[in-house]
């Protein structure tokens, strides 16, 4: 068999595109709900008490996307209520108009951006919220997470058995204040049992009957009371209603809370 020669000016550069990046939306919500959901990598689970209504300010979002990639979006709308229901609403919608952002503080931006725009466009007051968003990858075990003015994110050490701040140091305005705001985002390996818990400030500022925050130092050492409380393997759905338990129980057992909470825990499953 004879083969002809073929001169190196024939081959042609063949261009290359990245696969593109995709998130398909699991649940999400800003009502009553206590949902447990399997992702990549992860285990998940969301209970969320709306203060004074079936559903509130609080909208918490999960996601799987391409490349073994789950993401979280905990979103915090000032008030609560019909109003601040209706602003969650919005966000959700925002959401998924942009869930195919792949980089964390991309998203953020994207978001703020579309939000204050329709905040100039809205007959009614000025809208604020906080977010934080994360994306672990269940392929190196990254969380990479941003925040836009929303409660630190504690994380969880198991080899350290221990709650830590998650982000210190990161900043941004909440959505609604001003367009082309910057965020800055951060990563951390999650190892085999480690936890990460975000939360809506309605957890921090519930009040005592004396009128005392419990403050984020105080939702920090009542996480560690709740988990060390636990019967071993944890079960992320009891911590979550133990740890809300115990946040009704600071602000006073039979009182209504003043402000919508809501509890987003993770674990990097083995």
């Amino acid at each position: 068999m004879k083969f002809s020669k073929i001169e190196p000016r024939q081959f042609e550069c063949v261009k290359t595109t990245a696969r593109p990046f995709g998130c398909m939306e699991l649940w999400a919500g800003n009502e009553r709900a206590h949902r447990s959901l399997e992702l990549v990598g992860l285990e998940s689970d969301v209970i969320a008490l709306p203060s004074g209504a079936d559903t509130g300010g609080d909208l918490s979002a999960v996601f799987s996307c391409s490349d073994n990639i789950a993401r979280v979006v905990l979103a915090d709308c000032v008030g609560h209520g019909y109003t601040a229901s209706g602003v969650a609403r919005h966000v959700h919608h925002l959401l998924h108009k942009f869930q195919d952002i792949r980089d964390t503080a991309g998203l953020l931006a994207a978001l703020n951006d579309a939000f204050t725009l329709s905040n100039e466009t809205s007959d009614g007051s000025l809208r604020l919220t906080t977010v934080v968003t994360g994306t672990f990858d269940a392929t190196t075990g990254e969380f990479n997470f941003a925040y836009a003015a929303h409660p630190r994110m504690l994380h969880w050490r198991e080899r350290g058995k221990c709650f830590e701040e998650l982000g210190e140091g990161l900043e941004g305005f909440p959505l609604g204040y001003i367009t082309r705001e910057t965020y800055n985002q951060q990563s951390v390996k999650l190892n085999e049992g480690d936890m990460i818990l975000a939360f809506s400030d309605g957890a921090t500022e519930v009040r005592s009957p004396v009128g005392e925050q419990l403050t984020f130092r105080g939702i920090l050492e009542l996480a560690g009371k709740t988990l060390d409380a636990l019967p071993r393997p944890i079960v992320l759905h009891d911590f979550s209603e133990a740890l809300l338990d115990g946040v009704q129980r600071y602000h006073g057992i039979g009182s209504d809370l003043e402000d919508d909470v809501t509890l987003l825990t993770l674990r990097r499953a083995a």
